[in-house]
């Protein structure tokens, strides 16, 4: 009689692993559901087991025995998703990419080396008709714009904007975090498709102007999702492409027009470094790539003796090159955090206070520079906000100004934070009762650079796009809530102000990212909201006729 053996369960795929979670395997190589509902890819790599023999078995002839070791054929990633993929219709195909004109990220110079536009219109939208290579940058790029399209394929039933610029549905609807609900399942399902047609093309293999801008365009689309892969291949594979491809530069016709390679180039490799900074991974951006692409640029003393001289002359030229050397330092400050101070080795050594108070010296010339970049940018727009439209095509000195004064907000905050929490993190390993000098003078910067995050997001347009920016923003937002905390709920007008910036745009976001399916980020915008609404009911004067507010309160409205 045999006796019955339990059938041995499959081992758990790579993701599952990573999360220590546990796993469903499938027969026949479909997607475990946790994969399956994430939109992760689902792979199995294969772990021998036991132990390997101490004398191996020679052969009878008495020499070793030469073997071929077996092929191990790991399983084609599965792009599977949970849902059917919108029909690709040139009508719809035509409307995602009227959505990218408004999206500053897509201004890249890789994507603008291509001829992706005028080939689509060749081919009046037909998607398949395209050569391989463009085809996937097609899928691509129609990925990428259904994150913030409206149309019916994207949206389904509800309600939803009349154009991209609705002034009434932006500002005033409940609709917008609902929005990001609904879109979540066909753009994951167009994410697929694109990563099909890329894994099948092999753009990670062959480098080209369509391929590079296809990696590029799949690792902003990985910085959007739940978990982005630690490793950021497509990111890695943009790079190496870029490399290739550096031939591309071309002296700029003047060195403030949008078009300067330069001046985007290091708009791009910046923000590659924050993402970097902000995950604490080794950053892909080295000082090679920037010489190579940019070119050298003046220190810091020097750039902040330039624009102190002229000041009172003020000039777009001068604010284009000044923030063009301003995100070049921010690089690469940004890439010695990582790995000085917060990286994985700096992390299992003692912290090093040299590296930490030159960060801190780093810092402060920083944010001298950035004032004096924001009052540059006031003088020569005159307001503070600039309305719409934001597309970036032309060469107006407000489009100009916007762009120069949100990287550099951006820049500055995008490095601050990822430092202050690192000391936090090291103050809470050392059990320590008082914070340290150090983490004091990062937590005053750490209140300068919420205050300009704020700032910067009030530059820009009501109306825009940036759902890649969504876990800096969130981190910020959760920031600016503990410290509201701290405070007792007792804040200045100016915090408030800031709070429901920061609060504004995380709904602002949610209409592109399904963040109202998370709990924590609707009862973040409501702590937020909430620290605001008693800020501005403090505000109020004494009763005496009940119809009058402070200066205070008429300030945090405006």
């Amino acid at each position: 009689m045999e006796t019955w053996k339990r059938p041995r369960k499959p081992p758990a795929c790579d993701p599952c692993k990573v999360r220590r979670v546990l796993c469903h395997p499938q027969p026949g190589g479909a997607p475990c559901p946790r994969c399956l509902e994430k939109g992760f890819i689902c792979t199995t790599t294969a772990v021998p087991r036991g132990r390997p023999r101490k004398h191996p078995v020679q052969p009878a002839s008495g020499r070793p025995h030469q073997t071929t070791p077996p092929l191990v054929l790991h399983p084609l990633p599965n792009f599977a998703s949970s849902a059917p993929c919108p029909e690709l219709s040139p009508e719809f195909v035509a409307h995602c990419f009227e959505g990218l004109t408004f999206n500053a990220l897509y201004q890249h110079p890789l994507i603008m080396a291509t001829s992706i536009r005028s080939e689509l219109h060749a081919v009046s939208f037909q998607i398949n008709l395209l050569p391989p290579q463009s085809r996937v940058l097609a899928l691509c790029s129609v990925a990428f714009g259904s994150l913030c399209a409206f149309h019916e394929s994207v949206l389904g039933d509800g309600p939803r904007p009349d154009s991209f610029l609705d002034p009434v549905f932006f500002s005033s609807s409940p609709d917008l975090l609902s929005c990001g609900v609904r879109r979540a399942a066909a753009c994951q399902a167009l994410r697929s498709e694109a990563l099909k047609a890329a894994w099948k093309v092999g753009i990670i293999l062959l480098a080209s102007h369509e391929n590079a801008a296809s990696c590029y365009l799949l690792d902003l689309m990985d910085q959007t999702h739940e978990i982005a892969s630690a490793g950021r291949p497509w990111a890695t594979a943009y790079i190496a492409h870029m490399r290739s491809l550096a031939v591309w530069r071309t002296p700029p016709e003047v060195p403030w027009a949008p078009s300067s390679s330069g001046f985007l180039w290091i708009a791009y490799l910046m923000c590659d470094c924050l993402i970097s900074a902000r995950s604490r991974t080794p950053p892909l951006v080295t000082a090679q790539d920037q010489l190579l692409l940019c070119g050298p640029e003046p220190p810091l003393e020097t750039l902040l003796a330039t624009l102190e001289q002229s000041m009172n002359n003020p000039d777009v030229s001068l604010l284009w090159t000044s923030t063009k050397t301003y995100m070049f330092h921010i690089t690469t400050i940004a890439r010695e955090l990582v790995e000085k101070i917060t990286g994985d080795v700096p992390r299992d050594r003692p912290l090093s206070q040299i590296a930490v108070l030159s960060f801190l010296e780093s810092l402060s010339k920083i944010y001298s520079i950035l004032t004096l970049l924001l009052d540059l940018v006031d003088a020569l727009t005159a307001v503070p906000v600039i309305s719409p439209p934001a597309v970036l095509d032309g060469a107006q000195i407000d489009v100009l100004a916007v762009t120069a004064a949100f990287g550099a907000c951006f820049g500055f905050s995008g490095i601050v934070l990822p430092f202050y929490r690192e000391l936090q993190h090291r103050d809470a390993e050392a059990r320590e009762g008082a914070p340290t000098r150090e983490r004091l003078q990062a937590h005053h910067m750490a209140v300068l650079a919420a205050r300009e995050m704020a700032r910067g997001i009030r530059y820009v347009p009501k109306i825009h796009y940036s759902p890649v920016h969504w876990e800096t923003i969130r981190s910020w937002a959760e920031w600016a809530a503990e410290e509201a905390d701290l405070a007792g709920g007792t804040i200045s007008p100016e915090e408030a102000r800031d709070l429901e910036t920061l609060a504004d745009e995380l709904k602002l976001l949610g209409y592109s990212l399904d963040a109202a399916s998370a709990p924590e980020t609707v009862a973040l915008i409501a702590r937020m909201e909430g620290h605001v609404n008693r800020t501005i009911a403090s505000l109020f004067l004494p009763p005496d006729d009940g119809s009058h507010l402070n200066e205070g309160a008429v300030s945090l409205q405006k």
